[in-house]
């Protein structure tokens, strides 16, 4: 069965990106050879600021086998990195996952939660990978839920994040559309367009 577990590990590099700079990431793809994950991953945020400390921020990381940048914009940078140990490295390398299946990062939230996707045997499986977690990374605020995938580009998924943890879908909102479009610095009619687009395709692949 496909599953998301979510899970902390404050000793990432991504973690401490979005717990300093406040920025938003999203790994576009992931490779395991020889003991050592390579990932590439976009960090995206709406102020060209933060990419520019991001950018320094890595150029001075010293917990990489090898990093380089790929390609910047003003909001955006695209990075691969290498590491030879972390949580994800560990489940792959105890076969903790269905051999003939990827593991991918789904994606890391605000609070630095990490989301992975992974296909399983059972749940006895996934409980198996969290107690293995938890022992020898003490991780804690785990979460195990069965995954219904969805596909999604970076930026609006980076506008969705924001409306929704900035209480724009609570009821009553927080936010209203206008502080929304002035906070993302898009035209309201265009975020409201976005919006409705995105959330239309999510409700089509996920709701039978």
């Amino acid at each position: 069965m496909k599953v998301l577990y979510s899970f902390k590990y404050d000793k990432c590099f991504a973690y401490e990106l979005i717990h300093d700079f406040n920025v938003r990431i999203k790994v576009i793809n992931q490779n395991f050879d020889n003991n050592v994950m390579s990932e590439t991953v976009a960090i995206y945020s709406n102020s060209p600021e933060l990419i520019d400390k991001t950018v320094e921020y890595l150029n001075s990381y010293g917990h990489a086998n090898n990093l380089s940048i790929l390609e910047k914009n003003k909001n955006c940078v695209l990075i691969q990195i290498s590491t030879l140990e972390c949580p994800v490295i560990d489940i792959i390398r105890k076969r903790l996952i269905n051999h003939s299946s990827k593991m991918k990062l789904e994606r890391i939230d605000y609070a630095g939660n990490m989301q992975l996707e992974m296909d399983v045997n059972g749940y006895n499986k996934i409980k198996h990978i969290d107690d293995t977690l938890k022992n020898k990374f003490n991780i804690e605020d785990t979460n195990i839920k069965v995954y219904i995938g969805r596909h999604i580009d970076i930026k609006s998924e980076y506008i969705l994040k924001e409306a929704y943890e900035r209480g724009y879908f609570d009821v009553p909102k927080k936010i209203g559309l206008r502080d929304l479009s002035s906070v993302l610095g898009i035209p309201q009619t265009t975020l409201d367009l976005l919006m409705r687009r995105e959330i239309k395709q999510i409700i089509r692949e996920n709701v039978k």
